[in-house]
């Protein structure tokens, strides 16, 4: 009996179209769990160099996921306190907030630049978000070193985009220019994501840049065995169709 008789045309293009889609994104989450991957063996090899020292100069080299040392002060009176961000550990459930505060940098001859510094994550207060704990800021001229990032990481937002939160203390999101023009001040092209203590008290236990991959490994199987029920089902049923033809039953 020739296969096209026995399964039916519109169950059978379902099915295709089931197994099309579940195998594609089955392969868009393994391609994930890989990107984290390399992007951990990259951070790994980067880690051995010497960091790169920021001054008051343009970059005038890559820095991207580069280890970075940077001396200037904290300008506290711009600090920002980013909404709805998880603890970057994955093991705390509150809600918190990312804080972010611009470091100025003092060059040769007045010249002045700053750099944006992810600091650490702090807790929110669960019945009053305009409640903010404590969080000490370092007078005067310091030195640290974290990671550099290509922008602020940011959340999706149903609200104002993020150049219109312009003087809000708590936003959901910044943007490098919008707020290089807020401050005027011109600033560095990244994001430094904080490593140094400076004893203020907030969380630093950053996500590793391969956390959530076993995630998308799971997400992964799940979808390929999906596809791979949908097309046991097809063989299943067809099979049964072919058995009542043969039969004599079948419609």
């Amino acid at each position: 009996m020739k296969p096209w008789r026995v399964l039916s045309p519109l169950p059978t293009a379902a099915a295709v179209v089931v197994i099309a889609v579940t195998c594609a994104l089955g392969n868009w989450q393994l391609n994930r769990a890989h990107e984290k991957l390399a992007r951990a063996a990259r951070l790994e090899a980067l880690a051995a160099q010497p960091p790169v020292v920021l001054t008051a100069a343009p970059l005038s080299q890559a820095v991207t996921d580069r280890a970075v040392r940077v001396t200037g002060r904290f300008d506290t009176a711009h600090t920002v306190l980013l909404d709805n961000r998880p603890h970057g550990n994955g093991s705390d459930t509150r809600a918190g907030f990312l804080v972010l505060t611009p470091l100025q940098i003092r060059g040769d001859a007045g010249a002045m630049r700053g750099v944006l510094v992810l600091r650490g994550w702090l807790p929110r207060d669960a019945e009053d978000r305009l409640r903010i704990a404590p969080f000490p800021t370092p007078d005067g001229e310091i030195t640290l070193e974290g990671t550099a990032l290509t922008a602020v990481p940011k959340v999706y937002s149903l609200g104002q985009a993020a150049s219109a939160e312009a003087g809000n203390k708590i936003r959901q999101n910044v943007d490098l220019a919008a707020f290089a023009a807020e401050l005027g001040l011109p600033l560095q092209p990244l994001v430094i994501e904080q490593r140094t203590d400076t004893g203020d008290g907030l969380a630093r236990d950053w996500a590793p840049a391969d956390f959530g991959a076993d995630r998308h490994y799971g997400y992964a199987f799940q979808w390929f065995g999906l596809a791979a029920l949908t097309l046991v089902l097809v063989i299943v049923l067809g099979w049964r169709r072919a058995r009542r033809l043969a039969a004599g039953t079948g419609h």
